[in-house]
């Protein structure tokens, strides 16, 4: 048999038993067991099972199913993601030179979405975590002098960390300029279905909201929802005719029904157990963190967090360790904790580590990681006070964003070279620079690549950083303007 290397490596990774404390939210396929989504329901339009682009049987009573539960007017099933729904939303919304008030620290899908829509961005600061510097939230001190004359507010809640900023001066923005507010609620698909976790956006008010529902849902990785909220600036069908326009370019013709089925499948199981099934997550997560905070050398984010500016809720079930004096940066201990325990967390950073409590986690996950981190803490040899550790490289990466050049679409359509790293410094990005996960761009194509940022490049690689949405992975080599 000829190499098969990518279903090996899954089927490695299956042999492995890895406790997953990350996306997709159905537990490595727990939150399937006996529904029978199986690949002979892997099928295409034929009939009976409707159209994606032209609902009007099964799919459009599940979406219409769907926006009952979820509070909204009209719903969206999405087949790639939560990227396409705001890629449509841009192009639904935005025409080319219409200026977007957005935060700098948002995912980069968005940036594609000006580049398909042309639309110039107006960046709003990031409210940052002071030890680790990651941005919690939009500083909303200059919102209504961004918004005038922008054709839209486009803002991410809750942020990749758990975070849920606070809506009020983005909807009194919105209904002053009359402008209609966006929300990228990507990580918050599950709000509507529990009081524990902070309240949804479109419960608040916004006008429409992107849900990345295999995050935290028990959903097949690819599958979203768009919502659409209140009307108030325009006719509602002819919003949601612009809306559907927008995807039936974007979307595949050849939709997965797996996938649909999961999204219908997902909202019926969180309408029917929702509450209890978050109720149970977030209790863990507690326990987590409490037993957790017992170790020296490290902590967890809690309930404080929420005294930062502009954070009026938080998710609990976002499990963020922040190492303080162990001799380790976080991707050191993700990488110890895979090989060594057979644990993987979602993400890494120089001086923190995140795990997803879901209600479909393994059984045993919660011993096995707080094992982990026992083991860990009793064999390593924390650092002295005063002695140099190995630092937090985003301590200041998130609280400023390089000159912006060019438009992202000037940006991308313009003509490009490669060069160096060396050499890349005072050129213009024409990719992006952008650790991953989160996916928040260091540079953004149109930007200007200074020294400091440069010098941010080398150090991150040498920490281990997975970077996204670069010709050359490893950034030994950038793409740049060719002026």
């Amino acid at each position: 048999m000829t190499e098969q290397p990518l279903w090996e490596a899954l089927l490695a990774y299956r042999r492995e038993g890895v406790k997953g404390f990350h996306m997709p939210g159905h537990g490595q396929g727990q939150a399937f067991q006996g529904l029978g989504l199986t690949p002979d329901l892997d099928v295409t339009e034929v009939p009976g099972l409707d159209d994606l682009h032209a609902p009007e049987e099964a799919i459009a009573e599940a979406q219409a199913a769907a926006a009952r539960a979820f509070g909204a007017q009209a719903t969206f099933f999405l087949v790639q993601g939560a990227t396409v729904g705001i890629h449509a939303l841009c192009m639904s919304g935005l025409q080319p030179g219409d200026e977007v008030v957005l935060p700098r620290h948002c995912h980069r899908s968005l940036f594609g979405g000006l580049v398909l829509s042309g639309a110039v961005p107006r960046y709003v600061p990031a409210v940052c975590e002071a030890e680790t510097g990651l941005p919690l939230a939009s500083d909303p001190s200059g919102l209504k002098e961004s918004a005038i004359d922008a054709k839209a507010l486009f803002m991410l809640r809750p942020s990749y960390f758990g975070t849920a900023e606070d809506l009020a001066p983005w909807l009194d923005c919105s209904q002053q300029a009359g402008l209609p507010l966006w929300v990228d609620e990507a990580h918050g698909a599950a709000y509507p279905f529990s009081d524990r976790l902070p309240e949804s956006a479109l419960t608040l008010g916004a006008h429409a909201v992107v849900h990345g529902s295999h995050k935290t849902l028990p959903v097949l990785t690819q599958a979203a929802m768009l919502h659409i909220g209140s009307g108030e600036f325009a006719p509602l069908n002819f919003a949601l005719d612009k809306v559907r326009r927008a995807l039936s370019v974007l979307q595949t013709t050849s939709p997965s029904y797996l996938l649909l089925a999961s999204l219908d499948l997902a909202r019926s199981r969180m309408e029917e157990e929702g509450t209890i099934l978050w109720e149970r997550a977030v209790e863990r997560a507690q326990r987590l963190r409490k037993e957790l905070n017992r170790l020296k050398g490290i902590s967890c984010w809690g309930e404080e967090i929420k005294a930062y500016p502009g954070v009026t809720d938080w998710d609990s079930t976002r499990l963020l360790v922040v190492i303080r004096d162990w001799p380790m940066t976080g991707y050191e201990l993700r990488r110890q904790l895979r090989e060594k325990y057979g644990i993987e967390a979602e993400l890494a950073g120089s001086a923190h580590i995140l795990f997803l409590i879901s209600p479909f986690d393994a059984p045993d996950a919660d011993a096995a990681l707080l094992a982990a981190f026992r083991h860990l803490a009793s064999s390593v040899e924390r650092r002295q006070p005063g002695s140099i550790g190995p630092g937090n490289l985003f301590k200041d990466s998130y609280r400023q964003w390089p000159q912006m050049v060019l438009t992202p679409r000037e940006a991308f359509f313009a003509s490009h070279r490669v060069v160096s790293l060396s050499e890349a410094r005072n050129q213009i990005a024409a990719e992006f620079i952008c650790p991953y996960p989160p996916g928040i761009p260091l540079v953004a194509p149109g930007e200007k690549i200074t020294l400091e940022m440069v010098e941010l490049i080398e150090e991150l690689q040498q920490a281990g950083v997975h970077w996204q949405g670069s010709a050359d992975p490893r950034l030994a080599f950038i793409t740049v303007i060719d002026k």
